[in-house]
Order: C-alpha cells, then structure tokens, then sequence
C-alpha cells in the first residue's frame, strides 16, 4: 500500500496509465495512422537534414563518447553505427530540432521527442510496425494533454511524449506507469526557455537530453521503486508548479478525440513557427515571377510579428537567432527557395548579399497577440491573412498573400507532399534509391512484423 500524507481526491494520473495501457492498434482510426506514419516521415527526414550542421555533428561525437564500446544496440541516424539506446535517443533528439522543421503544437515540440524514441525502442524491442504506431499516438494524445494542462519548460512537455512510447513498448504495468510519471514530474524543469532571450543553440540538445534522460527513468522504475504515484492527483506533485493550471486537460476526451489531428501544426520551413507564412511567401514569388534577388528594392510585409522581425548588418551567430527572423527567412528563402541545411551553415548567416536584402524586409503593422494564445489561434486559423510586397529597383511590384502554410491542421500535407518533402529533406544524406526504400517502409509500417528494418535506412 502506497504512503501519502495528502488526501487524493481525483485519478487523472490512473486514467492516463489505464489509456496507454489498453489501447491497441485497432483503437485508433485510420486517419490517425496515416497522420502518424507522416509524423514519422517528417521528423526522420528533418532530422537527417540537419546532418550538415555542426551541432548534430557534435552529438553525434557525444553519443559515441557516451557508448564507445562494440556492444551497442541502437543505430546512430545519419551514421550507421551501433551505439547504446540512451546515446542513439540524445542524438536524434537533438536532431529532430536543429533545423527547427519538425512540428509544432500550441506547447512545444513533441515530435522531436515521440519520434525518435518510438523508432528507436522498436529497434532495441523488436517490436512490430503496428506496435510502433500505436506507442506513437499514445505519445502524442498523452503530451499534448499535460502540456495544455499547466504550463512548464518547453522541453519538460516532451518527457510526456516519451515517457508514454516507452511505457507502452515495454509493457509496463499500469502501476508502473504510475510510478514513472512520478519520477517525471520531478525531472520535469520550471518555466525557464533561456533560449527565447538568449537565442543559444543549446535548446537542441536539451530535446535530445530529455530523449536521453526519459530512457533512463524507465529503467529505474522497472528496477524497481516505490511511492511515487499519482503525480498529477497530489495537489503539490507537479501542476502546482506551472504557470498556470487547467487540470481538466489531463484526462479530456482521451480515447475519443485526437489532438494530434487538430492541434499538431507541421512546419513547412526549416523556421520558427511564427516565421512559416513569410518564408511561404517568398517561395511562391519567386518561382512565380521573374524576380532577381539582387534588383529588389524593399520587401514589406503586412502584418508581421513584433518579436520575431529583427535584424542584423553583420549577419547572425546563432542558428536559433536565425531561424527567429522573419527578415533573414525571407531573404534566404528568396536566394534558396530549396531549403535545408544550407539556410544556418555559418557562410550563409553572414552572406552579404542575404543580410542586405533581410535588413530591406520592413514591417507595415503588426499581429497584435502574443504568448501560447497567439499559437493556439495560428493553429485554429484565426491570424489575419499575410500580403508580401516587393517593389524593385526597377519600380515593378509584385504581391501575393495567404492566410497559412501547407502543414496547418486545416490545410495538411498529402502523402505524396510529405514524401516529396523527404526526397529534399534528405537528398544530401541519402541514395535516392534508399529515400524511396525509407518512405516505402514508412508508409507500410504496419505490415512489418520487426520495425527494427527502419533505421537501416536512414544513414
């Protein structure tokens, strides 16, 4: 018997458990199948994408420093080498958001953190297509419900993404369960994105840290521990903590309604979320009209985003604070409208053609809301609709708007779209006879018995 010196008076913690737990395969629609293997197809393609950035260069020489031995069981993506599950999780968790390209919910990234822990345990377990899948969904329903419930550090939500795939992969107990979100609630961090003031790169390798970190706790509870049960029912535990709490979040509509279906926005540019529709933009005019990014005069947006249209004469440091300028994205979709890994190598934040065209992008007003409210009405389609004008030199103007980007809930890639996205994605990485044998896989998955096939292909 448990020891608790507070009374518990609901059992969100227990329903959660109790979902993962039971349901199967054959719980979940079609449509939220499909919408998991794309998530799969995205996340693995942007992940190998960011293969030419030095950060993921240098996780992956921490993932080998971490596991330097012969023995491991896990697959280094991008790289092909065996190292232990934990190394293999921090790397390709760092890697799902270097390019900052993979998804974006009203609280985070989750698929930096469901992803490559679903393909990774599958590899270590042996576990079938199907089961993949299935831990994938749990993931996400589960994150997506702990996050909205109280606001804590962006790269906390993700532990609930992970902690869940794991969970269900391992089979573990409800009472298991129970205990592990407990030891995740107390690894979960305070509401401190010092990126978002500081624009480090460091936010990639705390994505990868929680992957890391998550398989461990697991481990700790299979070996066994006790008394740290009902995390979200003990007043105190962990909602107490957060910004702000709305309690309902944790068990609302689980098993009926799929968030992931309605509350997962996939980004269509290796940017900020609030950056997409610019970089949209600038994309559909080149490849419409004749222009010359040397003869533009000025670029003006309207709106655009108050605290993400900034500036530099000297180019940028930081891939972060790059991919936070409305500006630099979309001069350096105007000079690369084939996006990847070149748009944040050191050369092209500081190209001067780029930064003179990003400093000639000016704001004519602003979209006024800020904070999760201004996401969660981008994802509902509430943000007014987005012109770009460009006028050059020679007097021409040239104009287009939107109100969104394909990978909204409401306007989402097709199959054949995400799969045109990982031919790019990964076209500097992979043979293109192994990208197709990659999206084939995928897009079967629930036919292989053993999903460890997968990351066979991604290097």
């Amino acid at each position: 018997m448990a020891f608790n010196t507070n009374e518990i008076k609901t059992d969100m913690t227990k329903q959660l458990c109790h979902f993962i737990k039971n349901t199967k395969y054959e719980d979940i629609p079609p449509a939220v199948i499909e919408r998991a293997k794309m998530m799969l197809m995205q996340t693995c393609g942007v992940s190998l994408c960011s293969m030419g950035l030095k950060p993921v260069q240098d996780a992956m020489d921490i993932s080998r420093e971490m596991s330097p031995g012969p023995n491991g069981n896990a697959t280094l993506w991008g790289d092909g080498r065996k190292v232990s599950w934990e190394a293999a999780a921090f790397t390709a968790g760092t890697m799902g958001d270097t390019l900052d390209w993979e998804d974006c919910s009203v609280t985070g990234h989750p698929s930096c953190g469901v992803i490559p822990t679903a393909v990774i345990a599958s590899e270590v377990l042996h576990k079938s297509g199907k089961d993949l899948l299935t831990a994938v969904v749990i993931g996400y329903e589960v994150y997506q419900r702990i996050a909205n419930a109280g606001r804590s550090a962006i790269t906390s939500y993700n532990i609930f993404g992970i902690l869940p795939v794991l969970m269900k992969l391992l089979d573990l107990s409800e009472e298991q369960m129970n205990q592990a979100f407990g030891v995740g609630t107390a690894c979960a961090i305070i509401a401190s994105n010092v990126h978002e003031f500081t624009m480090s790169d460091s936010l990639n390798y705390l994505y990868g840290n929680r992957a890391e970190n998550c398989v461990s706790m697991i481990k700790t509870v299979l070996y066994g521990i006790e008394n740290m049960e009902d995390a979200f029912d003990v007043p105190s535990a962990y909602l107490a903590h957060c910004g702000y709490q709305e309690p309902e979040w944790i068990t609302k509509e689980l098993g009926e309604h799929w968030y992931m279906m309605d509350q997962l926005l996939v980004k269509h540019w290796p940017a900020n979320v609030f950056v997409q529709t610019y970089a949209e933009l600038a994309e559909r005019l080149i490849a419409k009209y004749p222009i010359n990014p040397d003869e533009i005069e000025e670029i003006i947006l309207r709106p655009s985003v108050a605290f993400r249209t900034w500036y530099s004469e000297t180019g940028f440091e930081s891939v972060t604070q790059a991919q936070f300028s409305i500006p630099y994205c979309v001069a350096c979709a105007m000079y690369h409208p084939e996006p990847g890994a070149i748009w944040y190598r050191p050369e092209t934040m500081k190209d001067p053609k780029i930064v003179s065209l990003m400093n000639r992008v000016k704001a004519d007003g602003f979209v006024k809301q800020q904070g999760q409210k201004f996401i969660r009405d981008m994802i509902d389609g509430k943000h007014p609709e987005k012109h770009m004008i460009v006028r050059m030199k020679d007097g021409t103007v040239y104009e287009d708007a939107i109100f969104t980007h394909p990978g909204d809930p409401h306007y989402m890639l097709t199959r054949e779209e995400f799969s045109d996205r990982f031919r790019l994605e990964t076209k500097y990485v992979l043979a293109p006879e192994k990208a197709e044998k990659a999206i084939d896989c995928i897009c079967h998955l629930d036919q292989y018995e053993d999903a460890s096939v997968l990351p066979s292909y991604l290097y």
